[in-house]
């Protein structure tokens, strides 16, 4: 069983033995946790023990129990306060109202009417003390679905000051702003720890100004700040203070803050700052501390340019040029994060086109005993990726995986009677009389034998090598210089302009035209 304490405030000895004494506390679950003669004496017993009930007479001398009662709320404002009062004083009886006490008995009290008025009081504690625990247990519920209110601009206008006020916050300005922190950490115990940690951080730095700490998810907390002056001044030496958490932790953080507004009602423009912001991070990074005015700017050109770099990105890897496509993945590195427009989901669906692109190529150069290449490990980490870096920093290790492969199986293939074809090939394709028995001339052989020996070695027949090595000369021509379509023909050995376009358009699904255009 439960025990309750209560305790006695009589300034008359006999009738607080008597209160202390006749009534079955015990019994009925409770236990006299103190007994004074004054309120002065009072404050100190019930300071320390924190009683659920106090029974307490009102005048009484050098602190009577209206004075009594006003402190007790400030040290113990759990507790309820029954005064006794006699017939002449029940003037006093009315102010207890004003003091929030439970309820007043008149003297003499009746011994049994007392204890049902102490038990009733005890009922109404336990009471408090579950709903207020329900309170606690729904703040972040709570707080993260007023800070989402904030951010949907098609609902109504939310009337910050009140949701404020019903989340027991109060800001008094005369400015206003805030600030939002994201983790990064797939463990549980370390957000709650890393949520610990900072709360304690920044409960710190509020003793400096006033503000006030919120949910906003399982891997944010936002801060809404009270601010004497409107310069960002303390949000930013809050940010830094905050982004030392990082190396002492698991965690990577990002930090966002908002702009400075002196009205409490546009304090929520303020927290939409800092998300929009927070949106931008697998743009600018995590470990960072910036705000939305840094990422905004004119980003016209820059999205043109990423148009362009991935045109040419596509052609370098179709023509097999692992040092060029390693260049342009840098500079559309730079271009995307200039143009600030990228979502996190478009950024992996451009991992996943071009990472397929190059499996496809590294395929063609790995050789079946080739061991430790796993494509399906680099779609988990696509999956994964938070940021433009670590994007960009799996295309690369793609890249010298390919040229690797690429160089390694060019060291070490032996210099067959193709491969002496091939590289007369690469060197003569733009001759327009260039045939099969031109290249068996060359090396020393016969044409069937040579027609043959390609089929054997390389899986595919002269014309066929002949016509992809006149084709990617022809498409890099057509995405870097401004020739019309006869003399590209002529540049990759074709007289014939019409039967050039129909080839092209048989290997590339275009015309040298519509080519052109899209690339």
């Amino acid at each position: 069983m439960i025990m309750h304490k209560v305790m006695i405030v009589e300034d008359d000895r006999i009738i607080r033995r008597g209160l202390c004494q006749a009534i079955p506390w015990e019994q009925n679950g409770f236990y006299v946790a103190g007994e004074a003669g004054d309120g002065e004496v009072a404050i100190e017993l019930i300071e320390k023990e924190q009683p659920q009930v106090v029974v307490s007479d009102i005048n009484m001398p050098f602190m009577n129990g209206l004075e009594m009662a006003k402190l007790v709320k400030e040290k113990s404002p759990a507790t309820k306060i029954i005064f006794l009062t006699g017939y002449e004083d029940f003037s006093y009886a009315q102010q207890a109202i004003k003091v929030r006490a439970y309820d007043y008995l008149l003297k003499p009290v009746d011994s049994e009417q007392l204890l049902q008025k102490v038990i009733e009081a005890a009922t109404e504690w336990e009471n408090d003390r579950v709903n207020e625990k329900r309170i606690l247990d729904s703040m972040p519920l709570l707080q993260q679905n007023f800070l989402q209110n904030l951010t949907r601009q098609e609902a109504k206008r939310v009337d910050i000051e009140a949701e404020l006020l019903a989340l027991d916050i109060h800001l008094d300005g005369p400015f206003f702003s805030s600030l939002l922190i994201h983790f990064d950490s797939s463990n549980k115990e370390d957000n709650e720890r890393f949520k610990d940690n900072a709360t304690k951080r920044i409960s710190d730095f509020l003793t400096s100004c006033e503000g006030a700490v919120l949910n906003a998810g399982e891997n944010e907390i936002a801060v809404f700040l009270s601010l004497e002056t409107n310069q960002s001044n303390k949000i930013e030496i809050l940010a830094k203070d905050l982004l030392q958490l990082q190396d002492e932790g698991k965690q990577q953080l990002t930090i966002t803050y908002g702009r400075v507004y002196d009205n409490v009602f546009e304090l929520g423009h303020s927290y939409i700052d800092c998300r929009l912001a927070m949106d931008m991070r697998h743009i600018m990074g995590p470990g960072k501390i910036y705000r939305l005015d840094d990422i905004s700017s004119n980003c016209k050109q820059s999205e043109e340019n990423v148009k362009e770099l991935d045109r040419k990105l596509e052609n370098q890897i179709k023509l097999g040029l692992p040092e060029k496509v390693s260049e342009t993945l840098a500079q559309l590195n730079v271009a995307i994060f200039e143009s600030r427009k990228s979502t996190l989901l478009e950024m992996k669906t451009l991992a996943v086109k071009y990472s397929s692109m190059l499996f496809y190529e590294i395929e063609k150069w790995r050789k079946e005993e080739v061991k430790g290449f796993n494509s399906s490990k680099y779609y988990e980490d696509i999956m994964k990726l938070t940021s433009l870096n670590e994007m960009f920093e799996i295309l690369q290790r793609l890249v010298q995986e390919w040229s690797s492969l690429m160089n390694k199986s060019k060291q070490n293939s032996r210099y067959t009677l193709v491969d002496q074809a091939i590289e007369y090939m690469k060197d003569t394709f733009h001759e327009t009389g260039l045939t099969l028995q031109k290249v068996a001339n060359h090396i020393h052989v016969s044409s069937p034998y040579l027609s043959n020996l390609f089929k054997v070695e390389k899986g595919f027949n002269f014309g066929d090598c002949l016509l992809e090595l006149r084709m990617k000369k022809a498409m890099e021509i057509l995405g870097d210089v401004n020739l019309k379509t006869y003399e590209v023909s002529e540049q990759v050995g074709y007289s014939n302009p019409q039967y050039f376009s129909i080839c092209f358009k048989k290997y590339t699904g275009y015309t040298p035209a519509e080519y052109r255009k899209k690339h």
